[in-house]
């Protein structure tokens, strides 16, 4: 059985035009450079519920440790306080909600839409895309689909992919769940 290129669902990985774009946060996570500075890495996602281009690419944005924290910035451990707000503002968490940490907070804004202003930037001869502002979404109900990368396996050609919507994360049951083999239970 052969097959034909088909270019349809292909596409080209150039920057991002300026504009703006309705995102869905995927991931949060903290990290640490190199060099020492420590930043929240975000991961946003373009919806492919919402008609707009460059749908399910990914944007990626991150909030810096401030080198000189203000009182305000110490509550939200070192993090610029208002950029924090900002972004638990625009995803349109409610006011006055308290939380022990920022990772807790940041563990609250995964799967929330929000529209991201995007700019280019230049550093070290590269140019690339740069979140520039951070607002509520324009389409609050999501039924955003992740397209999940799998292992290709000969099995796993001929089984058709799962969807899941993006709001519905984590709250399945444990039926789907599988046993993880240590490696006295494999025979190899």
């Amino acid at each position: 059985m052969g097959f034909s290129t088909n270019y349809d669902d292909v596409q080209d990985f150039d920057l991002i035009p300026k504009g703006e774009y309705e995102v869905i946060i995927r991931n949060i996570e903290e990290r640490t450079t190199q060099n020492g500075a420590t930043g929240l890495n975000m991961t946003l996602v373009i919806r492919n519920d919402v008609e707009q281009k460059y749908k399910n690419r990914c944007i990626f944005h991150t909030l810096w440790k401030r080198r000189e924290p203000t009182e305000a910035d110490m509550q939200v451990q070192g993090y610029s306080f208002k950029q924090i707000m900002q972004l638990a503002k625009a995803t349109m968490l409610p006011s006055g909600k308290s939380y022990e940490t920022v990772s807790g907070l940041c563990a609250d804004l995964i799967n929330h839409v929000i529209r991201v202003t995007i700019d280019h930037e230049e550093y070290n001869g590269r140019t690339s895309e740069r979140v520039k502002y951070m607002n509520s979404s324009k389409f609050s109900e999501c039924r955003h689909i992740y397209k999940e990368k799998s292992a290709v396996t000969a099995d796993a050609v001929a089984q058709r992919p799962q969807e899941q919507f993006a709001g519905s994360a984590g709250l399945g049951s444990l039926d789907d769940f599988e046993e993880i083999l240590g490696d006295g239970d494999v025979p190899f």
